[in-house]
């Protein structure tokens, strides 16, 4: 009696996207150094958009990838408003708020509208405090998994 031969295949899982960062901020100087930043420290994927009606355009619930956006906008809504926007379509998106803002008030209001953290631009050690955040992120998410 032949046996039967049974082959497993390689199950391959894909996200949707390509990269693990989405940054939003109108300064391209600001998101390229970021972006640089990230992907050295840690081999971050970053994907940009300079304003957040662009990255609304296409953004789903199922979207797992950390946002890293600016709080003021030279055109188009500012970043707490995007921010509503993005929290309305995904109530779990994690969101970090950058701003040239060294403002207690609108920090706050981030915050109680869902940001994740709060960091001003002109401080030295902001690319260091984003990285930080996202590390305690992921490890947050492994925690939930275990």
């Amino acid at each position: 009696m032949p046996q039967q031969v049974y082959q497993l295949e390689e199950i391959t899982v894909q996200t949707a996207y390509d990269t693990d960062i989405v940054i939003i901020d109108d300064d391209l100087m600001f998101c390229s150094m970021l972006a640089d930043y990230l992907l050295s420290s840690d081999y971050l994927k970053c994907e940009v958009f300079l304003n957040g009606n662009d990255f609304l355009n296409n953004y789903k619930a199922n979207d797992v990838r950390k946002i890293i956006l600016d709080y003021e906008f030279n055109d188009g809504p500012d970043g707490l408003t995007i921010l509503e926007k993005i929290k309305a379509i995904n109530p779990l998106a994690n969101v970090i708020i950058v701003s040239a803002q060294d403002n207690l008030e609108k920090a706050v209001e981030t915050l109680r509208k869902g940001a994740t953290d709060y960091f001003v631009k002109t401080n030295k050690t902001v690319f260091a405090n984003v990285f930080c955040s996202l590390v305690k992120l992921r490890e947050m998410e492994k925690n939930k998994l275990n």
